[in-house]
């Protein structure tokens, strides 16, 4: 079984261990994962309700039931899947350090958690026809993920230590930025990369201050950017009498700022690579 070794982040080493994944080589998988989840969380809720709602006399609550109801399908199958990814007998994608079949990841609770809260906002925005009500869930899951990584930032820098298990991280551990656990699970469940993944990321962050340092400043940057997204959709949604462009960009404008985020987490990940580079090129 893979061991995880956090007592060793503080003793680097010289020689950075490549990560077994090459995103330029899982384009199409890439794809075909993200594409159902922009047309269902973005695209048909947009569309969809203009579409039926200037050409139909159907009401409120069925044009929403429609393409809300399909969304959460998709998000149920989704969450089904990866339960059961982490469940199985012979899971090879479960944290380091434990073969329990009920030690899930730390993302999986938080699945769980914002599937609930949010299948709940939904449905009571659907039976009261309320259009600001279902223009709030992705920024609110925005802002439970930003939340979590500005409360990682502060308890880094006040040197806490991990306070329960977090995916491969246990108890008392050296905390870590919130990505690095994000990356870890989604990349080893999602990505199908499993343990090894785990492993690698591991080492990775033992072995490299400047990648440690890039998590940190990468997380910085999602958590304030995500924060302002959120005030943008609120002050809109509960600003404007017009509930409708409320609505429209309550869905439409996360995507844009993750698509955003991506690029510019894309960019710095590259100066990151080439100041290792160097750092070794140097030793």
């Amino acid at each position: 079984m893979l061991e995880y070794q956090p007592q060793d982040a503080s003793s680097p080493s010289t020689k950075i261990p490549l990560l077994p994944l090459d995103l330029s080589q899982h384009k199409l998988p890439i794809t075909l994962y993200w594409a159902p989840i922009v047309l269902t969380s973005c695209l048909l809720p947009i569309v969809g309700y203009f579409a039926l709602h200037y050409a139909t006399s159907l009401s409120l609550t069925i044009i929403l039931s429609i393409f809300l109801s399909i969304m959460g399908g998709v998000s149920l199958l989704a969450f089904l899947i990866r339960a059961w990814a982490l469940w199985r007998t012979n899971s090879d994608c479960r944290p380091l350090g434990s073969n329990n079949r009920w030690a899930f990841d730390y993302f999986f609770w938080n699945f769980v958690f914002m599937f609930c809260v949010l299948t709940a906002l939904i449905t009571s925005g659907i039976t009261t026809e309320n259009l600001q009500i279902v223009s709030l869930p992705l920024s609110i899951l925005i802002l439970w993920v930003s939340a979590q990584m500005t409360i990682a930032e502060i308890l880094l820098a006040l040197q806490i230590k991990v306070p329960f298990r977090m995916s491969s991280l246990q108890k008392s551990d050296t905390l870590r930025p919130g990505v690095y656990v994000i990356v870890e699970d989604v990349v080893a469940v999602d990505g199908k990369q499993g343990r090894a993944w785990r492993q690698a990321w591991n080492d990775r962050y033992i072995s490299s201050p400047i990648f440690k340092q890039f998590l940190s400043q990468i997380e910085r940057i999602w958590a304030v950017t995500g924060l302002s997204v959120v005030a943008i959709i609120w002050g809109v949604v509960f600003g404007l009498e017009n509930h409708e462009i409320g609505y429209a960009l309550g869905w439409a404008l996360p995507f844009a700022w993750g698509a955003g985020m991506a690029l510019i987490t894309t960019v710095l990940a590259k100066r990151m690579l080439r100041q290792e580079k160097i750092v070794e090129l140097d030793q």
